[in-house]
């Protein structure tokens, strides 16, 4: 246990001399009820104190005679690089100070240093705050008050698929003696792809849905008039109007540009009367949280992990898998990300609607 000077000598004064010497029991106690945020000392402690002190007459530690061995230096120059700079790697280790990859990993091992990946995170605005809390808490509430609520709604979102799949970051790694649950914003580009709408509802996957071209508010409506609507129809029928899905279902969408467009909002309006969540919807959709979107932390993610396992011959090959695993998703696992998306109201909430990835477990 390490003790600063200033503690030793405490030590020896609540120890104390002739008459009024207390006993070592006594001393741990006192000290460790002085000082409760420290790891407390023990009884051998103080003897070995009090020895070192009898003997050489101060409380500073005996220094080592010779010069420090080489695997002190090697060990002190490793621990104080991945200090100054955590996302280092073990081969930069080995170029800077001229040392085994094996080295390094054993130094940083034996001081309980592990390596930990990055995880990222849409970027936050100052203001998206506050809308994010309102918003978790809005829902919160209509969820207690309908326990079907969250199996009703329709999220809907879209990604880009590419050939060659997603960027590698598996050899980004921080090293650290605990995880920090370090993140990184990030913005993501893709190039030469494929737009694939998809959405989820009760236990089921809907879609997914091909656009070759770039979404705009145009497509986004005459996809919704004539491929999205009449199947939601056909999947919750309503005795009242056959061409659009009964009063239960809700819509959910984020605030895309195409999303926005004034006729895209007008139709939502028309098919969904006070039944869709989105920008300037009958709930508002927080700006910048893809963490509260069920296709975000979820599908896109485990769809992208199994359409990749090898890579796809053409654009054809990459639609058919994408589809094939849409389908093949067990009711259970949808239930389970359902109930995901309470979960992660309750602790927006608990951060104030900052990011919360960090206190999931």
């Amino acid at each position: 246990m390490f003790l600063t000077e200033t503690e030793r000598i405490e030590i020896l004064m609540i120890l104390g001399f002739g008459d009024r010497r207390r006993t070592q029991q006594e001393v741990c106690i006192i000290f460790n009820e002085t000082h409760p945020d420290r790891q407390p000392i023990s009884q051998s402690t103080v003897c070995k104190l009090e020895k070192k002190f009898n003997e050489h007459g101060h409380v500073r530690d005996i220094k080592r005679p010779g010069r420090p061995s080489t695997d002190d230096d090697v060990q002190l120059h490793v621990l104080l690089s991945v200090q100054e700079k955590p996302h280092t790697s073990l081969t930069a280790l080995e170029t800077k100070l001229d040392i085994s990859r094996s080295t390094a990993w054993r130094i940083l091992h034996r001081n309980k240093y592990h390596p930990y990946k990055v995880q990222p995170l849409q970027e936050l605005m100052e203001d998206d705050f506050d809308r994010r809390l309102q918003f978790c808490e809005s829902m919160t509430d209509i969820c207690n008050r309908n326990l079907d609520f969250v199996s009703n709604v329709l999220f809907s979102d879209e990604a880009s698929f590419c050939l060659n799949g997603e960027v590698n970051r598996q050899n980004c790694r921080y090293w650290s003696t605990k995880n920090p649950r370090w993140m990184e914003e990030t913005h993501t580009q893709h190039h030469e792809k494929i737009n694939v709408w998809a959405g989820i509802v009760g236990t089921r996957v809907v879609g997914p849905y091909f656009f070759d071209e770039t979404l705009t508010g145009d497509r986004y409506l005459e996809f919704l008039r004539e491929v999205l609507i009449p199947s939601l129809a056909v999947l919750y029928p309503n005795l009242d109007d056959p061409d659009v899905p009964n009063d239960s279902i809700w819509y959910q969408q984020d605030g895309a540009p195409p999303h926005y467009a004034v006729h895209v909002r007008r139709y939502l309006e028309d098919v969904f009367p006070n039944r869709w969540i989105g920008r300037r919807g009958f709930i508002e959709w927080p700006a910048r949280s893809p963490d509260l979107s069920p296709l975000d932390y979820f599908l896109w993610g485990y769809l992208k992990c199994r359409v990749f396992v090898t890579k796809p011959a053409n654009m054809e090959e990459l639609k058919l898998r994408i589809t094939t695993e849409c389908r093949n998703i067990p009711p259970a696992v949808i239930e389970n990300v359902q109930q995901e998306f309470t979960n992660r109201l309750s602790h927006c909430q608990i951060v104030n609607g900052e990011h919360f990835e960090h206190i999931i477990k």
